[in-house]
């Protein structure tokens, strides 16, 4: 028999499914609402400086763990993972300026040209020792997370953000969606949470493996319309608290490393 807190815990997670007497497709009053008027939430993965693990937090998840993986906006955890997900959009590497978090935080600059000074990497005219850009280099991937909902697949959508020790784990997955040499959504995924150490210590960070392909013809067709909708669609992702280290003695740009250049990887 289960728990009476384990009732409640699924309740919660239920709590947001589609009753079968609820519309679909019928969208009446949010006509107002653009896609420039949206964050996309993002898969984020919870580390020593999370809010969401803070329980005196607007932002505090219950039962969040150091290393689990979340909905930045709905809250789901899905623990450590597996997740497995199918990719329907991928863009350049992109640059964002944050205000510092001393100064009240937040995204200053959503879109730094590439090559602009704050991009690059300067040197301390006194040490000698390299200075991390202004600039937050990210790779960004929106996914549809599995088991989709055919009925509402906008639901599974999120994005995959990475920075900072987050950067090479894209440049692992860019390899894995070349090597197949197939269109980008036909490919399946899986992300899970791990531990990792450098020179600065330990930390949590993603790891991507193959998972195999679309299941069907006719799953391919719905992701490749999904595709087609986005490809050329300009997405807002959350950046909350994108600006935060991955781990207290990590800096947010220099791959744990401030010597270390990732614009020359």
């Amino acid at each position: 028999m289960p728990k009476n807190t384990d009732v409640v815990k699924a309740d919660e997670n239920t709590a947001l499914a589609r009753p079968d007497f609820i519309h679909t497709g019928d969208r009446t009053g949010t006509e107002h609402i653009t896609r420039d008027d949206v964050q996309m939430p993002r898969l984020a993965l919870a580390q020593s400086l999370s809010p969401e693990l803070d329980e005196k937090h607007a932002r505090y998840i219950e039962d969040l763990k150091l290393g689990h993986l979340f909905n930045s906006l709905t809250g789901e955890n899905f623990k450590g993972g597996p997740v497995e997900f199918h990719i329907v959009k991928a863009g350049s590497p992109r640059w964002v300026e944050f205000t510092p978090r001393d100064q009240g935080g937040g995204v200053k600059d959503p879109n730094v040209p590439p090559g602009d000074k704050r991009t690059e990497f300067t040197k301390d005219p006194t040490t000698g020792m390299s200075i991390p850009p202004i600039a937050t280099k990210f790779y960004d991937f929106v996914v549809l997370l599995l088991p989709w909902d055919a009925v509402d697949p906008m639901s599974r959508f999120i994005a995959l953000s990475f920075k900072s020790t987050g950067l090479k784990v894209a440049k692992q997955l860019n390899a894995l969606i070349q090597f197949r040499n197939a269109p980008i959504y036909e490919g399946k995924y899986v992300v899970t949470s791990v531990d990792e150490q450098n020179a600065k210590g330990k930390f949590k960070n993603f790891q991507i493996k193959n998972a195999g392909w679309a299941a069907s013809a006719e799953q391919v067709a719905a992701l490749k319309a999904m595709y087609d909708n986005l490809k050329d669609t300009s997405v807002v992702i959350d950046r909350s608290d994108a600006d935060l280290p991955d781990d207290p003695g990590i800096p947010p740009d220099g791959e744990g490393d401030t010597t270390f250049d990732p614009n020359a990887m």
